[in-house]
């Protein structure tokens, strides 16, 4: 879940040229984090997330989450879920470690110390801007 927000929040970044989340991604030893979303999700582990975390519990719901949203952003949240979606955990691990933004963001750390740094949207602008 982490790692397909925090392509979301990239891509929104590159494409739309806005941010699509107030908080910021830190990195953590595993990747990028949402602080906030992690505390809300933590309890689930490995578990499958319940369908009623988000709220919504009818088709009018979503209908009204993506006029919210706008179609833009929706288009976006489509198009990384496609691209993303299916890559196992750990491939998505290897890939936010093998870019720019979480490399920067973890210099001089260990390998599995934690932190709270925050990952540069001038490092996901560099990284990503040449890839779209």
């Amino acid at each position: 879940m982490q790692k397909i927000l925090y392509y979301v929040y990239v891509w929104c970044r590159v494409q739309l040229k806005q941010s699509c989340f107030e908080e910021k991604f830190q990195a953590w030893p595993n990747g990028p984090v949402l602080p906030s979303v992690y505390d809300a999700l933590k309890s689930y582990g490995a578990s499958p997330i319940d369908v009623d975390f988000a709220g919504i519990d009818s088709e009018e719901g979503i209908i009204k989450l993506k006029k919210t949203l706008g179609k833009e952003l929706v288009e976006l949240v489509d198009s990384v879920y496609e691209k993303y979606g299916t890559m196992s955990a750990f491939t998505l691990v290897s890939l936010t470690h093998s870019e720019l933004p979480w490399k920067n963001a973890r210099k001089g750390l260990e390998v599995g110390q934690r932190s709270i740094n925050e990952i540069s949207d001038k490092d996901i602008l560099a990284q990503y801007v040449e890839k779209k």
